[in-house]
């Protein structure tokens, strides 16, 4: 028995020192090599890390041998940057990147994180520090939660994930001078009347919005991504031709040309319809005139628009010119459905509702507002089912729908052809996520 009980021990004993031998080789032959490669850049540029942190796991993440390498007071210099938006590029194994961005008297112009910088606008031209920490995280595990030490120290592996992968950081200092230059692209320089062309602003530094200017309508630009948007309507009755749109964007101006191309939209006989009274228009004019001229909200749009009526005929069509008697009269702004009453009148896309009240001249009206000047008006539900300030999204209920449903497409004030929006066609749908 006493010889068994030895022979174990020498067994044991023979087991913690194999165990100790395979950990001092491990550790040995662990070397700074085992920690990921930094591979961080900057408007295409390599940055080179300025301090770091890493705990390699040894033994099949049993424990971690950790490498580091103290924060110095130097900082790269990238020289000019001409892009009004420089992008980093971020190795696979990032998880979480704190940032700092500083201008030349020391305020700070950003501080979040690499990804939240993608939506950011420098304020001006000029010359920025950015400080820069790239970590490698496990899910779930927080930065406060991590160990770190100094080179060669050994440390319990958190064990939050198998196979067990190396955590830590790479820290980054650089400075640069922006000097960036607006520009202006277009989706198209042509479109049909109904139609519209979407204006991408890049290049731009500060918050100030760039001005369009055309005779095609109010148009307004809005913050989109790291850059701005603005969208151009050609209405029913807008003029066939060349039009020049004037955009001023940071002092510069920038002209171009935009064809509009006539469309035959064809006629429709309608029976004649009674005056509205005075008081009806003027309740029309006050409560929905004042929305084509309201400031544009962000874009709240995804995706193509769908048609508030799932079952419906055509009665008149947008841009229609309606007959009656035999005498030709206006054109149509708007598209006048047969609808199935008590069905839901379904909201076009994501929006803000920004009417809902009945009126004489169109009843019951639902009003809802997309973001960049476009906005959706429903005349002639039965019954409303939304408020005013309300958020809606696509396919939403607003109301019920009556014997027949008019539905009016508007960039500001302009109506543009419902059909080419419900098929995710024209520049409302161009880079429309940036």
């Amino acid at each position: 028995m006493k010889q068994l009980l030895l022979w174990l021990i020498g067994v044991a004993l023979g087991v913690v020192v194999l165990l100790a031998a395979v950990l001092g080789v491990s550790y040995s032959f662990t070397s700074e090599g085992a920690k990921p490669a930094s591979e961080v850049q900057f408007a295409g540029q390599e940055l080179e890390p300025n301090g770091w942190c890493w705990q390699v796991p040894l033994l099949g993440g049993q424990v971690d041998k950790v490498f580091a390498s103290p924060r110095t007071l130097t900082v790269q210099k990238l020289g000019v940057l001409y892009d009004a938006h420089p992008a980093f590029a971020l190795p696979e194994w990032y998880s979480y990147g704190p940032l700092t961005i500083t201008d030349s008297a020391g305020n700070v112009v950003f501080e979040g994180t690499a990804a939240t910088y993608d939506d950011f606008l420098f304020p001006a031209n000029g010359d920025y520090k950015a400080e820069l920490t790239v970590w490698r995280l496990p899910e779930n595990m927080l930065a406060t939660q991590f160990e770190g030490g100094s080179t060669g120290e050994l440390r319990q592996d958190v064990r939050l994930e198998k196979p067990a992968k190396p955590i830590g950081w790479y820290y980054y200092s650089f400075r640069f001078t922006l000097q960036a230059s607006a520009e202006v692209e277009l989706s198209a320089e042509r479109m049909e009347q109904g139609g519209t062309v979407a204006a991408a602003f890049t290049g731009m530094v500060g918050e100030t919005a760039p001005m369009v200017e055309t005779d095609l309508g109010n148009v307004q630009a809005v913050r989109l991504g790291s850059g701005w948007r603005a969208y151009i309507p050609a209405a029913y009755n807008a003029a066939a031709g060349a039009h020049e749109v004037t955009f001023t964007v940071g002092g510069e101006t920038v002209v171009k040309k935009i064809t509009v191309i006539p469309k035959d939209f064809g006629t429709v006989e309608i029976e004649d319809e009674p005056e509205a009274s005075e008081a009806a228009n003027t309740e029309f004019r006050n409560a929905v005139w004042p929305l084509y001229e309201q400031p544009a909200r962000e874009k709240l749009w995804s995706g193509g628009f769908a048609c508030p009526a799932e079952n419906y005929m055509t009665l008149v069509d947008f841009g229609q010119t309606k007959v009656t008697g035999g005498k030709q009269g206006s054109k149509s702004n708007s598209t006048k459905l047969y609808t199935i009453p008590g069905d839901p009148c379904r909201a076009p896309a994501n929006g803000v509702v920004v009417l809902a009240r009945n009126l004489a001249l169109t009843g019951n009206t639902v009003v809802i507002d997309h973001g960049c000047g476009m906005r959706s008006y429903l005349y002639g539900l039965d019954a409303l089912s939304v408020s005013e300030g309300q958020s809606v999204e696509r396919g939403q209920a607003v109301g019920a729908l009556g014997e027949d449903l008019t539905m009016d497409f508007k960039l500001g004030s302009k109506s543009i052809n419902p059909w080419l929006l419900f098929q995710t066609s024209g520049g409302l749908f161009w880079k429309e996520n940036g």
